[in-house]
């Protein structure tokens, strides 16, 4: 099994909130864009608004941009066929994303509406340094 690293440049560059669920991503990502009112959408695009990431190729990735492009919302899971994005996770299946200017944004209530989709165990925020 390959492992990926996450590559931190800055903590304070994103908030991620970890998920732990037993749903296949396309299902996942409808059901959090229904939850969160946005258009999760499947692309292997990247750019510079996911600094903490040095490789994610192989593993399901969805991402919405706010009207405004003032923050993005991204939705990338922890497993694809070969390996883990974080292998120190095993138990988290996505990571949900938020960069840009993501402090203006209500967390909690984001939190509790992603913790009500049926098909997830538990969600909590984690903190980037801790994957160093």
């Amino acid at each position: 099994m390959a492992i990926k690293r996450l590559d931190i440049k800055n903590e304070s560059d994103a908030w991620v909130l970890a998920i732990s669920c037993h749903q296949n991503s396309i299902k996942m990502a409808w059901e959090v864009s229904k939850a969160l009112n946005c258009q999760l959408t499947a692309t292997q695009e990247y750019d510079n608004s996911i600094y903490f990431i040095k490789d994610i190729s192989g593993f399901p990735y969805f991402k919405w941009m706010d009207d405004s492009e003032r923050f993005a919302l991204h939705l990338i899971s922890n497993h694809s066929e070969e390996s883990l994005l974080v292998s120190s996770q095993k138990q988290i299946d996505y990571f949900f994303i938020i960069t840009g200017l993501y402090k203006e944004l209500d967390f909690e209530e984001g939190t509790k509406k992603i913790k009500n989709i049926g098909s997830v165990l538990t969600a909590f925020p984690i903190q980037l340094k801790n994957f160093k």
